[in-house]
């Protein structure tokens, strides 16, 4: 399925979320709480809200969780949401919002104490489990765990690729337009489909790329400490939205209409050949296959990026986390929950993601990446916890938004727009001066 969509009225109401808990308890308790229900055989039941609506429908998860229900006497029920974030943000308004939920990115990490319910601490947790510090407050209390993690890269059909003459893997962006030139003049597919009719989730897929491409597990923290310019062209946002933007500026290499894309049907024309690459997550890898007649032609291949020290780099980070509403009535099988899923469940390895725990083996689709290396994002230094956040957001730069403001769609109309690197340097440009005054402002 796809990530959820984010709407601004959405990203309003989950930005309100914390004005509104200071004068009501976190939540209207007069609209009640389907948490404590119990089954008619007296079954705790536990209710798990989630953005996987595939695998709600197809009852995988259903049948994954059955030896969990049975080991702890318990009913659990997943309620899955197509429009994840919009709809659980409005369910977020209430004390009513589930048991256990995948914790909307939107939430500021500041805000996470009002909402959910401490899972441990960085130091108890880190050692079991990856990317533990994405859902971590100043205090270092983790209030969710990743339910599984991707690398970074493209997603793009072998047959393809090979039919057009390719041999290699590209390593930069100039050698990754070329390969797309040849698969627009030697085969009928379109070498690149950008997913632009649901831009609001699709072109933040282009954001992951950002700490692959700088080679730096620190870049992030430097952006800060060192106060480097966001658009430096030896750093990671520019080659990363340069290659986009000259991507999305020549014609020949995506769609005819990019205002007619269509998320689902997409997985079905890459498995045909009809179309030969994205930019998506390593969470895309089995659905696709599963759309395919060959689950074999589709492949994932590093970022097209090589980092200033000539080596490519490949990030892993956690997916959506895991977390438990702070007003549930089971809290602690909420938590023996969480724990499980990420865990034991094998739920991650089944999707063909990275599990969770560290001792845990990478996922075969995860071939390709043999020259790459990989790495994980530097812990936040604790002086530095929520201080990129509340740049961002004051700054209005958003480096995960999609909304119609937002840098990306600038990016991406003018490309369309054709109207050249003057407008490409102009955005960005206003961008870093954007990011540079907010973070004068916030760090002094």
């Amino acid at each position: 399925m796809k990530a959820s969509k984010i709407t601004s009225a959405a990203i309003a109401a989950v930005m309100s979320l914390s004005a509104a808990a200071m004068f009501s308890g976190c939540g209207d308790s007069a609209s009640g709480s389907k948490s404590g229900k119990t089954t008619k055989d007296g079954k705790a039941i536990l209710e798990v809200l989630t953005n996987r609506t595939d695998r709600v429908d197809d009852g995988s998860l259903d049948e994954l969780t059955k030896a969990f229900e049975e080991a702890h006497n318990c009913d659990v029920q997943y309620v899955g949401y197509q429009d994840y974030t919009g709809t659980v943000a409005t369910r977020m308004g209430t004390e009513d919002y589930g048991d256990v939920l995948m914790i909307p990115d939107e939430v500021e990490l500041t805000d996470l104490a009002n909402f959910f319910e401490p899972l441990g601490t960085y130091d108890e947790l880190s050692a079991k489990y990856r990317w533990v510090d994405k859902k971590m407050d100043a205090d270092k209390n983790i209030y969710g765990l990743a339910y599984g993690g991707n690398a970074v890269g493209v997603l793009y059909n072998k047959q393809i690729w090979s039919d057009a003459g390719i041999t290699s893997t590209p390593k930069t962006p100039d050698e990754f337009l070329a390969d797309l030139k040849l698969i627009a003049d030697n085969t009928d597919a379109i070498p690149y489909y950008t997913q632009y009719k649901d831009a609001s989730w699709t072109i933040t897929q282009w954001q992951s790329l950002v700490l692959s491409a700088s080679g730096d597990a620190e870049y992030e923290n430097k952006l800060l400490t060192d106060k480097l310019d966001l658009f430096a062209e030896d750093g990671g946002y520019y080659p990363v939205y340069k290659l986009m933007y000259d991507l999305f500026s020549t014609p020949e290499l995506i769609e005819e209409d990019h205002m007619t894309t269509e998320w689902e049907s997409s997985k079905v024309w890459m498995g045909e050949g009809k179309i030969g690459t994205m930019v998506m997550g390593s969470w895309a890898i089995a659905q696709f296959q599963e759309q395919a007649e060959d689950p074999s032609v589709i492949g994932y291949m590093p970022v097209p990026i090589t980092a200033p020290d000539g080596n490519q780099y490949a990030e892993t980070t956690g997916d959506y986390c895991v977390g438990v509403n702070k007003n549930s009535a089971n809290k602690e099988l909420a938590k023996e929950y969480v724990e499980w899923f990420v865990g034991e469940s094998g739920f991650a390895a089944k999707e063909g993601m990275i599990p969770t725990t560290i001792d845990s083996e990478l996922p075969d689709n995860l071939s390709e990446f043999s020259g790459a290396i990989f790495f994980e994002k530097a812990a936040v230094p604790e002086e530095l916890i929520g201080k990129f956040d509340e740049i961002d957001t004051k700054s209005g730069v958003s480096v995960w938004g999609g909304d119609t403001d937002n840098f990306k769609i600038k990016l991406a109309e003018a490309a369309f727009a054709g109207k050249g690197e003057s407008e490409f340097t102009s955005i960005i440009e206003a961008e870093s001066k954007k990011w540079a005054d907010a973070r004068d402002e916030v760090l002094g």
